[in-house]
């Protein structure tokens, strides 16, 4: 089992979609949280980019402000979600 976590400060930055999506591919990851995310709320448009074959399931907790923010990806085939 492989995972990342990272204190991305800002997932809305350029580039960061496309550094997420590689990073999940090249390194088959089975989940992956991201802290300090700065978002709200992730659109399915935005969650596509970051995972174009939807083999994740997506969770999220709004940020408050400018901080803060945590989304979390588990990859569908290997892991189950209890709660």
């Amino acid at each position: 089992m492989k995972g990342v976590i990272w204190n991305c400060r800002g997932v809305g930055k350029k580039g960061m979609a496309t550094c997420l999506s590689d990073m999940i591919s090249d390194h088959s990851v089975d989940f992956l949280g991201l802290q300090e995310t700065m978002k709200k709320n992730f659109s399915p448009g935005c969650l596509r980019k970051i995972d174009p074959f939807s083999i994740f399931s997506w969770n999220w907790t709004p940020s408050v402000g400018k901080s803060g923010g945590i989304l979390c990806g588990i990859r569908n085939d290997n892991l189950d979600i209890v709660s």
